[in-house]
């Protein structure tokens, strides 16, 4: 299998020895993207030529999802988490002298929209919710304004350094690192660690493997149901999926990131089959429920079915003319 990996220039080195170092049953290209705008276009320029994708950080993601709301192919990120941070912390407050974080400026908390002090919330324990927080708020944001953001925080680590504010800062974004480097900024990067890189690229294996199977499984079953004129279910592991309402926040991120849509766009989803009260729907009942047109229902079945979070168990002959329509068991209802 094929995986195009999407990051910048100043994380190939570090992300390309890794999976150097490691055995997996892939082939790995590398591709850089000069700013959020790009990483779309090399996605779609890519998906046709490769089985899955890993891009640098949930940003670059989110840019994606502008770009293509609706993935043809596998994609997972391997940005940094509250664990890489801790790690950078600790080595800042070492050797900086720094115990309480407050000499330095952290990117981070222009996402978060807060004047707390990062020490109040490593204080409290919110630190972890936070991160939460960011990535699900930068889904919302426009391809535009993500671009914006990243220009405008670069240019800030760049003049709190001149004016002497600040004696080091922090980053997650290694888009802007050669930059502040050679403004002569003393960054430390929040890297992505081993074990994230290789989680990471375990369940874009298992993504594609299941896409595959899947393919496979909706062939065989189309197939068996031309010969018997019957239908049966496919089995799956989703099928011991708990309600919506008990979905926790990361239940909802790895199902945004199976069926290739925004974090937004799988809630809005969610809180939209909640209203129905039923795991068993058409394409008919969720275009109403979404207000949208019955197509884009449609197109939307079949991807959360190719994806393996809905299932199709038969059809259903109204009392008006047309085509019998299609039930689908939505796999975490």
């Amino acid at each position: 299998m094929k995986v195009a990996v999407i990051l910048t220039e100043f994380l190939k080195d570090y992300v390309e020895s890794y999976f150097r170092s490691q055995s997996y049953d892939c082939e790995f290209s590398y591709f850089i993207y000069n700013n959020f705008s790009h990483v779309g276009e090399l996605y779609v320029k890519l998906a046709s030529s490769y089985d899955g994708f890993l891009v640098s950080g949930p940003v670059p993601y989110a840019a994606i999802l502008k770009r293509v709301p609706v993935l043809s192919r596998p994609l997972v990120s391997f940005g940094s988490n509250a664990l890489c941070y801790y790690e950078t912390f600790f080595q800042v407050q070492y050797k900086e002298d720094d115990f309480y974080l407050k000499k330095g400026y952290f990117d981070l908390l222009e996402w978060a929209h807060t004047d707390m002090p990062l020490y109040h919330i490593l204080g409290q324990g919110r630190f972890g919710s936070l991160i939460y927080q960011i990535y699900k708020s930068t889904a919302s944001y426009s391809l535009e304004r993500l671009c914006e953001m990243e220009e405008n925080i670069k240019h800030k680590h760049i003049r709190l350094w001149r004016e002497g504010k600040i004696s080091y800062s922090v980053t997650r974004f290694s888009n802007i690192m050669p930059d502040l480097l050679k403004a002569g900024v003393k960054t430390y990067f929040v890297y992505p660690n081993h074990e994230i890189l290789k989680e990471s690229i375990t369940l874009l294996l298992q993504e594609m493997h299941l896409k595959t199977m899947l393919q496979n499984q909706t062939a065989i079953t189309a197939l068996n149901q031309q010969l018997s004129g019957s239908t049966s279910a496919i089995p799956s592991e989703f099928d011991k999926r708990t309600s919506a309402e008990t979905l926790s926040d990361k239940d909802i991120l790895a199902l945004s990131q199976r069926a290739g849509m925004s974090l937004s766009y799988m809630e809005k989803l969610i809180n939209a089959l909640g209203r129905l009260d039923s795991g068993n729907i058409t394409a008919q009942a969720l275009s109403s429920a979404l207000d949208i047109t019955p197509r884009s229902a449609n197109r939307l079945l079949k991807k959360l079915l190719s994806a393996g979070v809905a299932e199709e168990l038969s059809e259903h002959h109204s009392f008006t003319r047309g085509r019998p329509e299609k039930i689908y068991k939505i796999r975490f209802l």
